[in-house]
């Protein structure tokens, strides 16, 4: 694991900035939609409730116009937060005291947080209009893995000398809340209920944002 104070911090840095650069990016990405949700091809412009994150990644929106520029804002939004964890992920265990059960499930979590984000450039490499099938196989993978590594490091937390009780049951919580909305997504594919995939995967997206944005600014911290 990287010792260097310094290089840990910019770690932590680079996850907030991939965390402002997504919400950032995805909601002039809203903006600039070409139209239409998977039930009203003539809805004009994004709809937060009826258009999934992955409609902002479409070649061409719903209404039949082209969604170029959506697209590539879309692209650069998720790269963007796929390689902006991926530091995060690697310095997170070294907070742990080695050969320790809070540092192996530490490293646990990081390696799901790492196949998440390996998980999500395959999202951005498979537009739902053209590869739809793998676009949802690949989709679900990935936020499967981030509730795994959630109840990883929830464990990690767990009983630590560095993190007060209180990180355990913030994770813990997101663990939950996390597989609440994965199975609204999974449900509302299964049962077309767009409302009830559109709902649960924005609730998980901002679940993720505000626990991480939690624990990094204490791990943050705790590099002296």
């Amino acid at each position: 694991m990287i010792s260097n104070i310094n290089l840990n911090k910019k770690a932590y840095i680079v996850e907030f900035v991939a965390i402002i650069l997504f919400t950032v990016l995805i909601t002039i990405a809203m903006f600039t939609y070409g139209g239409g949700t998977k039930y009203e091809l003539t809805n004009p412009g994004y709809s937060f409730w009826g258009n999934t994150f992955s409609d902002l990644g479409r070649t061409t929106s719903y209404n039949g116009e082209s969604n170029l520029i959506s697209m590539i804002l879309f692209s650069i939004s998720y790269l963007g937060i796929s390689f902006g964890f991926i530091p995060f992920y690697y310095v997170f265990p070294g907070l742990f005291n080695k050969k320790t059960l809070q540092r192996r499930s530490s490293i646990i979590g990081s390696i799901f947080g790492l196949l998440s984000s390996i998980g999500f450039v395959g999202v951005v490499l498979t537009p739902a209009d053209l590869l739809r099938p793998p676009h949802m196989i690949i989709a679900i993978i990935a936020y499967a893995c981030i509730f795994f590594m959630g109840v990883f490091y929830s464990l990690s937390i767990f009983k630590s000398e560095k993190f007060p009780i209180s990180y355990f049951f913030l994770f813990a919580v997101f663990s939950v809340v996390f597989f609440i909305t994965l199975m609204m997504q999974l449900g509302g594919e299964i049962i077309n209920n767009r409302v009830m995939a559109v709902t649960g995967q924005k609730i998980g997206r901002i679940a993720i944002f505000i626990s991480f944005s939690i624990l990094t600014y204490k791990s943050w911290r705790l590099e002296k």
